[in-house]
């Protein structure tokens, strides 16, 4: 008897012990949660706080990027009384929230000292909404959001970041570090130039029933990007609802054969190596013939033109014989030196990779002498332009504003960047670039249309269209490329397509960029 007296002693003292210990345990969580400060809430949580992240502005100072103060909701799994009540009054707040997703996520969150997330940056009506539910568990905890005042226009440019804020795509991917330690961004991107080259791309893809549009607008001087746009764009505000071909920025990530725009740097080497004059005379009467290919003109303009005629009425067979004079190794030399086969340098992600022939056979030179074999992106095509125009200097591309005149590398003569000049203003005062020549501006250009290389053949139907242009010739400053992806009109041409949305751009931003233009006698209406 007295034994079991004892053992039941031992067992009242075991429960007496276990009753205290829950109940400081329980004064413990209690003074914590509703009591204790913010720090001790978040280190026994581990609620994983993101610090501020560093503003993006364009080189005017306006703000492309930046973080928003907002609040998330959590559920505390420990001070819920009735997880199903809980799961209802949500449910019945978020329409994008069922009941049985809320539950299960409080349910499996019953054996952690986590918060569990329900819903990320509320609205303040949001949060009104959720207080006036008045149940245990619920709470809130400070949070931010990136928020792009620009939308869908430098959406390509800048970027954008997932749920967590990290940095997923342009600038925002490229410079995360930098951002994430709160350090602020200027880009070089004007957001009034970028404002008007999406604008006008839109137009355009809606007036040729194109698939896509792209653009670029360049400081030829020091290589800084004041424009840059890939169409269909998306909101960065929103990029979670983007599918993948508004994602994808055809100016960076494409490679594509670029057609006749290429003859720019087939001539350029000629030039460079003496190997024509401006004045030489070929005979473009006749289709070449090799084995099963046959290269010929688009269109007749005469029997016997001279180089510039050939450059500006962009005759194929004309442009094949100057590439015999140049040769294979001369060919493939230049353009590796153009870094046309290779990734373009540039603080960027996702940038694409050319695609040229293993072996470099004559029929290689013969068609990538005209833009096709060969295929870059366009922002490989921007660059290597810059430098044929801007006196023979290559900059590295920067999408960040620059303090200081960048060390170019000097790719060709200065003589020889003038007469690719001369070229590219005679293509857009009488050849195939004359509907982007803006009275006044003095622009110069060159058109490219190249059949879309398709399961190992050409779509004849589908066009990659496109134009470079400078401006104003007498003192190259800027550059803009435009092109279209399957344009559906008429004359799915260059000239017919990029050309004219190319002078519009030029005609709005040049005023912004404080470009005058020059009075003529007899001036020419706009288009």
């Amino acid at each position: 008897m007295p034994a079991i007296i004892i053992q039941k002693s031992r067992l009242i003292l075991v429960y007496i012990f276990i009753a205290i210990a829950f109940l400081l345990i329980t004064l413990r969580m209690f003074q914590i949660v509703i009591l204790g400060n913010k720090d001790e809430i978040n280190k026994i949580y581990n609620l994983n706080k993101s610090s501020r992240r560093g503003d993006i502005y364009d080189r005017n100072g306006v703000l492309v990027a930046t973080d928003l103060k907002t609040k998330s909701l959590y559920v505390s799994s420990i001070l819920v009384r009735d997880p199903k009540e809980i799961a209802s009054g949500l449910a019945s707040l978020f329409s994008d929230l069922s009941y049985s997703d809320i539950l299960k996520k409080i349910n499996n969150g019953k054996n952690s000292k986590k918060w569990v997330l329900i819903r990320r940056n509320l609205t303040p009506s949001q949060v009104e909404k959720v207080q006036k539910l008045q149940m245990a568990g619920l709470l809130f905890e400070d949070d931010l959001i990136r928020i792009y005042p620009q939308k869908e226009i430098s959406s390509h440019y800048v970027g954008y970041v997932d749920l967590d804020r990290k940095g997923l795509a342009g600038i925002e991917m490229q410079y995360d570090r930098n951002l994430l330690d709160n350090k602020n961004l200027y880009l070089a991107m004007d957001v009034r130039v970028q404002d008007i080259l999406h604008d006008e791309l839109n137009k355009g893809m809606e007036e040729f029933r194109a698939k896509g549009s792209a653009g670029l607008v360049i400081d030829i001087n020091n290589g800084e990007i004041l424009g840059l746009s890939s169409l269909p764009s998306f909101d960065a505000n929103t990029q979670n609802e983007a599918i993948n071909e508004q994602r994808f920025n055809i100016i960076t990530n494409g490679s594509y054969e670029l057609g006749s725009i290429m003859k720019i740097f087939t001539n350029a080497v000629a030039f460079e190596n003496k190997l024509v004059k401006i004045d030489d005379v070929f005979s473009v009467q006749e289709p070449i013939k090799y084995g099963k290919f046959t290269i010929k003109d688009d269109h007749f303009v005469k029997n016997e033109m001279t180089v510039a005629e050939i450059f500006a009425y962009s005759s194929n067979i004309g442009t094949v014989k100057i590439a015999e004079k140049i040769g294979i190794n001369l060919q493939k030399e230049f353009l590796e030196k153009m870094g046309f086969l290779k990734k373009v340098d540039a603080d960027f992600p996702g940038l694409g990779r050319p695609i040229y022939p293993k072996i470099w056979r004559e029929i290689n030179l013969f068609t990538i002498s005209y833009g096709h074999g060969i295929a870059i992106t366009p922002l490989h095509l921007a660059m290597a332009t810059v430098a044929m125009t801007n006196g023979g200097i290559y900059y590295k591309p920067s999408f960040l504003k620059l303090d200081k005149q960048p060390e170019g590398k000097q790719l060709i003569s200065k003589e020889t960047s003038k007469i690719i000049n001369d070229l590219l203003r005679k293509v857009a005062q009488e050849g195939t670039g004359k509907f982007a020549n803006i009275d006044g501006y003095e622009v110069g250009g060159k058109t490219g249309t190249a059949e879309r290389a398709e399961y190992g053949g050409y779509n004849e139907n589908q066009n990659f269209t496109s134009f470079v242009s400078v401006f104003p010739m007498s003192k190259p400053r800027y550059l803009v490329y435009v092109a279209f992806d399957r344009p559906n009109y008429m004359f799915n041409t260059g000239g017919m397509v990029c050309a004219p949305v190319a002078g519009r751009i030029i005609k709005n931003i040049a005023p912004l960029l404080n470009i005058k233009p020059k009075i003529t006698q007899n001036p020419k209406p706009a288009l």
